[in-house]
């Protein structure tokens, strides 16, 4: 009986410390995974009050009538009554030099060339 005592004790203790190391290590590990979380979550608020800031500056620019006009005469081609407005074209692409080989000769009087 006291071989069985002294076998068992020491397996008892083992026990118990691993079950105290369990609850030690595993809300220190938990803590840790939400500081990590807190860290991601404070750079996207972070993020979200620098773009809030440039969205506030752009609200006060939109507001100024100077402003308006602006972008209704550069995005939109408005102008004031009594204005012309006018709009220049694209150049038109640069002919295509085609060489004097036999099977595009073909190609080139179907063409109209």
């Amino acid at each position: 009986m006291i071989a069985l005592r002294r076998s068992v004790v020491p397996l008892v203790v083992a026990l118990v410390i691993l079950v105290a190391l369990f609850y030690a290590v595993l809300p220190t590990r938990t803590f840790m995974d939400q500081g990590a979380a807190l860290d991601e979550t404070q750079a996207q608020l972070d993020a979200l009050y620098e773009e809030n800031d440039a969205l506030r500056l752009r609200m006060e620019e939109l507001a100024r009538p100077e402003e308006i006009e602006r972008l209704a005469r550069s995005e939109y081609n408005l102008v004031y009554p009594g204005e012309k407005a006018y709009a220049m074209l694209p150049l038109a692409p640069a002919q295509v030099e085609v060489p004097d080989l036999w099977p595009l000769n073909a190609l080139v009087g179907a063409l109209g060339g």
